[in-house]
């Protein structure tokens, strides 16, 4: 499915920070999302654009989206039949492209806006700037399955990074192009890739912590057989993609 431009076309001029959010079934978190998220990134006095990829929602996102991009040029909503949390983001990612760095957080909106002042202001030394969480609220399965995780990355291409797959990251764009060209389309956890592509290349990078927002809806991710499956899909994934680098 094609982009859905609404009534704001693309700006004329690439941005210099583009922010993908991959949205699926969040319509009670939207407005917080954007409410809060906006103003941070009008602080960097750059131009910005922020990318929503609707991964085929079945409750009220896209529809709220919609009118939110009628009422704001910064936000570019894309929809498309639902693929996956990984493939939303990639496709997110290859629509960002054009910026000089991208910007990745989730649309659950679990996690504090406060790290990515830090972030931007250490851009210029780095490639790829991550905000570790510093707790998880994931049950104890899913806790296991990120600290296998990391093994693996660690493992296969060295270590330099314990949150690989956190979804609170920025990164230089000119630094990922090879590497989406590697990523299958249907992969599980992209961000777990694009971990290993930065530590194997000794790109720069920088971490700091990032800390659970209080005020939100709490959303302990739980195991699940859906899960299950997309960890061990992932874990071939990461040893496919360091056999081809």
């Amino acid at each position: 499915m094609k982009a859905n431009p609404g009534p704001n076309p693309e700006p004329a001029a690439p941005p210099v920070l583009a922010v993908v959010i991959p949205v699926f079934n969040e319509e009670h978190n939207i407005d917080a999302l954007i409410g809060d998220w906006r103003p941070i990134f009008e602080k960097t006095g750059q131009p910005f654009r922020i990318i929503l990829v609707d991964d085929g929602s079945r409750d009220q996102s896209l529809t709220i989206l919609n009118a939110m991009q009628e009422k704001d040029p910064a936000l570019y909503v894309h929809s498309q039949p639902n693929a996956g949390h990984g493939p939303a983001i990639l496709k997110g990612y290859s629509m960002a492209l054009d910026a000089e760095w991208i910007f990745q957080v989730d649309s659950d909106h679990q996690l504090e806006t406060t790290a990515f002042a830090e972030l931007w202001a250490n851009r210029d030394r780095y490639d790829l700037l991550v905000a570790e969480r510093k707790e998880k609220n994931a049950s104890r399965p899913r806790q296991c399955i990120s600290w296998i995780s990391k093994k693996i990355v660690h493992l296969l291409v060295g270590t330099g990074v314990k949150d690989v797959n956190s979804p609170y990251r920025l990164m230089r764009a000119e630094k990922i192009r090879d590497a989406l060209k590697k990523i299958q389309k249907d992969s599980f956890a992209p961000n777990i890739l694009l971990t290993a592509w930065f530590i194997h290349k000794k790109y720069r990078i920088f971490t700091t912590v990032t800390a659970i927002r209080r005020t939100g809806i709490p959303r302990p991710s739980k195991m699940n057989l859906y899960f299950l499956s997309g960890s061990l899909r992932s874990a071939f994934q990461t040893i496919f993609f360091r056999i081809r680098l």
